[in-house]
């Protein structure tokens, strides 16, 4: 999670519904996670998956788009909400090389 050192981007604040897919080997998938912030790197989102920094995860834009954009998961922060079962992640961009 980010601390107190400057930040390279400015997060820009955004409401835009998406789906996540975890590259991993139960492909679990949120449909209604939501970006609330983003930056050239990366974006910050709002997901019911229980993330871990290190993991790939995959953003689709919507159903009718097929393709999706290459993430790693940088930081995960539960809502303080404790009835809630929400999660804030950041996730950075990865090169197409390393997707």
């Amino acid at each position: 999670m980010p601390g107190n050192t400057p930040r390279r981007w400015k997060r820009q604040p955004a409401t835009i519904p998406i789906s996540l897919v975890l590259k991993a080997e139960n492909l679990a998938e949120d449909n209604a996670a939501t970006i609330i912030d983003f930056t050239l790197r990366g974006v910050g989102v709002l997901t019911s998956l229980a993330l871990v920094p290190g993991e790939r995860v995959r953003i689709v834009a919507s159903k009718e788009s097929p393709d999706a954009i290459s993430t790693r998961v940088v930081w995960v922060r539960e809502d303080e909400d404790e009835s809630s079962n929400w999660n804030f992640a950041g996730l950075k961009f990865l090169d197409p090389l390393e997707a």
